[in-house]
């Protein structure tokens, strides 16, 4: 039996709260216009094979003292090549002391992927889980709908989870959590971070209703501003996938000094039956 861990039974009940204060923070502001030509990433990206990409933005929306917003990467045959977040450097500046929560809407070329939108955590004093108190921002990446995903109600499980994926579509090495945080899902975590107080970044899961919902990067606040990033992170694929399309095999956290951004890029991705 995979051992458990409680690692979010504080989150359920900061960010029920958060998700009310948080309503307001998709207002557009002064700086979302300002901005958002700079926001961009470089228009002569290829791909691995050499091929021209195009990129295409969702709303620009404030946080901090910068801004941030959805990007997809298509080839010239509109098959993804990544898709993420890119936010500027002033982001970081003032953040607040506050959960914050602001789902990203998705440029309509990326509509029929297997992503329908990106929720921007950010956690000034952490949440509950192993190593997960410290200020960190979380980038969850949903399979689902916005409807769906704010009807996900609040669940313990205290016996056997009966609402989890076919045990043959499970990562391997990944433990789940016996709590389903409301508006948000079950998580799924490493078992060598479940055993670990440290973190600086890590990749987890998310499943609901027997179905995986939601990738997730969670990066702390150190780490970003620190910017010793490696080539890129690798993702340890489902053993199966329910619905056939383009999934991410690995993701990239990198910093433009001369554009002062960061992105946070799923990549590498590949067509999954």
């Amino acid at each position: 039996m995979l051992r458990k861990k409680y690692f979010h039974v504080a989150l359920q009940i900061i960010f029920c709260y958060c998700l009310l204060i948080n309503l307001t923070s998709c207002a557009p502001d002064e700086r979302a216009s300002t901005d958002a030509d700079l926001l961009k990433l470089d228009l002569k990206t290829a791909n691995a094979s050499g091929e021209k990409v195009n990129h295409y933005y969702g709303t620009t929306r404030p946080f901090g003292k910068g801004v941030v917003r959805s990007v997809v990467t298509l080839d010239s045959e509109d098959n993804p090549v990544a898709m993420g977040v890119i936010f500027s450097e002033k982001a970081l500046l003032h953040p607040g002391t506050e959960d914050v929560n602001i789902t990203l809407d998705l440029h309509p070329k990326a509509r029929g992927m297997v992503v329908d939108h990106i929720d921007f955590g950010y956690h000034p004093h952490g949440h509950a889980g192993p190593g997960f108190m410290k200020e960190h921002f979380d980038f969850h990446f949903y399979w689902i709908t916005e409807e769906e995903k704010l009807s996900i109600p609040f669940i313990i499980d205290n016996g056997p989870a009966a609402d989890l994926p076919p045990a043959q579509y499970w990562p391997e090495g990944y433990v789940y959590d016996p709590v389903t945080v409301p508006q948000m899902g079950r998580h799924w975590i490493t078992e060598e971070q479940a055993a670990s107080e440290e973190f600086d970044e890590t990749f987890i899961y998310g499943s609901y209703n027997s179905e995986f919902t939601f990738y997730e990067p969670m990066i702390t606040m150190e780490y970003l501003t620190a910017g010793n990033f490696e080539s890129s992170y690798p993702i340890t694929s489902l053993e199966g996938y329910a619905i056939p399309g383009y999934y991410a095999n690995s993701y990239e956290i990198k910093f433009d000094p001369v554009k002062k951004q960061y992105s946070i890029m799923l990549t590498n991705m590949t067509w999954k039956e």
